[in-house]
C-alpha cells in the first residue's frame, strides 16, 4: 500500500479472518501434517509420541469447526466495496475474528497501522 502510493495508486487492504472453503478441506491439511511428521527424525517422533499427533489433529478439527466461517460473502462484499466505491476505505475487515484481532488498530491512524 505504501509502496504503490509513490505511483499514485490507492490500495485498499482486505484483512480477513478464517474462512473454510470447500476446496480446502481438512484432509489436505492432515495429509500435509502426516508428511511433516514422517520427515521428522525417529528421536523427535519418539519424544512427542504418536498420541501427540492424533490429539493435535483432533484439536485442529475442533478449531476449524468452531472458528472458521463458512460464509465468505463478507470478504466478497469488502472487495466489491473497495472496487466500486467512490471513496474506498483504506482497510476492510471481513469476519468476526478479523474485526476482533485488529480492533486496537482500527482506532489508530492508517499511517500507524501501516508501520506496524
Amino acid at each position: 500500500r505504501i509502496e504503490m502510493r509513490h505511483f499514485g495508486v490507492k490500495v485498499s487492504i482486505v484483512e480477513h479472518g478464517f474462512f473454510k472453503a470447500e476446496e480446502v478441506n481438512s484432509d489436505i491439511i492432515e495429509k500435509y501434517l502426516f508428511k511433516l511428521w514422517n520427515r521428522l527424525t525417529p528421536e523427535i517422533r519418539d519424544s512427542y509420541g504418536e498420541k501427540y499427533l492424533v490429539e493435535y489433529i483432533k484439536a485442529q478439527r475442533s478449531l476449524v469447526k468452531r472458528l472458521c466461517d463458512y460464509d465468505i460473502s463478507n470478504a466478497i462484499k469488502c472487495m466489491e466495496h473497495a472496487l466500486i466505491a467512490k471513496y474506498p476505505r483504506t482497510r476492510y475487515r471481513a469476519g468476526w475474528d478479523a474485526k476482533f484481532f485488529w480492533l486496537f488498530l482500527s482506532y489508530a491512524p492508517s499511517c500507524l497501522s501501516d508501520m506496524l
